[in-house]
């Protein structure tokens, strides 16, 4: 109690100027909202290549997230993930202002809106691996987003303009820019609808070819089953190179129990799969190469998860079986039938 009486007192010390003006009286409670929160997600994993009898350890994730308020209406975030399988990365650095009731807006370094798998994060995977899909919609980028809610109903669209170089590169001038919004709708009944659009140039120079992408998901959940299927079509324009599709069904479905280590047990199942696409930059001879082998691929898992108000472990064992065309390259072990046993905790 004494170390919270401090902090109450310097909050409001350090706020007095800001609201000095402002005959709106805000309670201890409410100052609370400045000091900044934090949550993490960590994953491990081991898995054993049943096709080529190799395996590994690895630490897919050790994210941290910051955010908070600096004024009533606007707030920022702050996400790095320091083991992103041995590599540091800066995922989310962006300030918020909240204007007016349901309308936000971004700037900063953030999430392209493309795909509900993408958007998920790595804490709500419902597998190991993220789908397929996740290869056409998985994008972070330094611009400009709004995210609006239309009052009394569970309609959401979101979209914005972004730079198309690497995430990383801040300092690069764009010859284009990257374009995407994307809508959804959340039923009383469970039902969730989202559909997608994403326009980019990758590298944002003249070194790529734009690609244009659309994007459909729908979702269901009751009870303790969940159901979801994602589809997203990618287009290159200038007919320089065939068009590609990638694709997700799955199913999830969660059990009560009274385990020492658990209180829910969930079964999953999946089907996902890609054709063969390129990333949209030109080779040395000036076309686009294959640079994604298409596969379909087939999940199946169990997770025991013990949850406790907003923490939760997770022990997942998921099995994940490839198959691939006759003229695809042989694919390396990440790529490869395998099985996979890990922990996985968000706080």
């Amino acid at each position: 109690m004494k170390v919270k009486t401090l902090l109450t007192a310097l909050l409001l010390l350090s706020s007095s100027a800001a609201f000095a003006d402002s005959d709106e009286s805000k309670s201890n409670e409410d100052l609370w909202k400045y000091v900044p929160t934090f949550n993490g997600t960590f994953r491990t994993f081991y898995r054993l290549s049943t096709a080529t009898g190799e395996s590994r350890f690895e630490v897919a994730n050790a994210r941290l997230v910051a955010g908070g308020y600096v004024l009533p209406k606007v707030d920022y975030r702050i996400q790095v993930d320091f083991c992103d399988n041995g590599k540091i990365k800066i995922l989310d650095a962006y300030a918020r202002v909240r204007p007016t009731t349901g309308l936000a807006l971004m700037a900063g370094q953030m999430r392209v809106p493309l795909s509900v798998e993408a958007t998920r994060d790595p804490s709500l995977y419902y597998f190991a691996d993220a789908s397929l899909t996740n290869k056409f919609g998985n994008l972070r980028s330094v611009g400009v987003k709004a995210g609006y809610t239309i009052p009394q109903l569970p309609l959401y669209f979101e979209g914005g303009v972004f730079n198309a170089s690497d995430m990383s590169d801040h300092k690069q001038w764009n010859s284009a820019l990257t374009y995407s919004i994307k809508a959804n709708y959340t039923t009383a009944s469970g039902i969730r609808p989202e559909v997608g659009f994403m326009s980019r140039v990758p590298g944002g120079s003249g070194a790529g070819v734009r690609v244009n992408m659309l994007n459909a998901s729908l979702s269901w959940k009751y009870a303790g089953l969940f159901v979801e299927g994602e589809y997203i079509y990618r287009h290159y324009t200038g007919n320089t190179y065939a068009d590609a599709h990638a694709w997700d069904f799955f199913v999830n479905y969660d059990f009560n129990v009274k385990w020492p280590l658990a209180n829910v047990v969930s079964l999953q199942a999946r089907f996902d799969g890609i054709t063969d696409a390129s990333n949209g930059l030109y080779g040395k001879n000036g076309t686009l190469g294959t640079d994604i082998d298409g596969c379909r691929r087939i999940t199946a898992g169990i997770t025991a998860t013990k949850i406790i108000n907003k923490t939760w472990t997770s022990f997942r064992i998921n099995f994940e079986q490839y198959f691939y065309g006759h003229s695809a390259a042989k694919p390396s072990a990440s790529d490869n039938n395998q099985l996979v046993a890990g922990l996985v905790f968000h706080f």
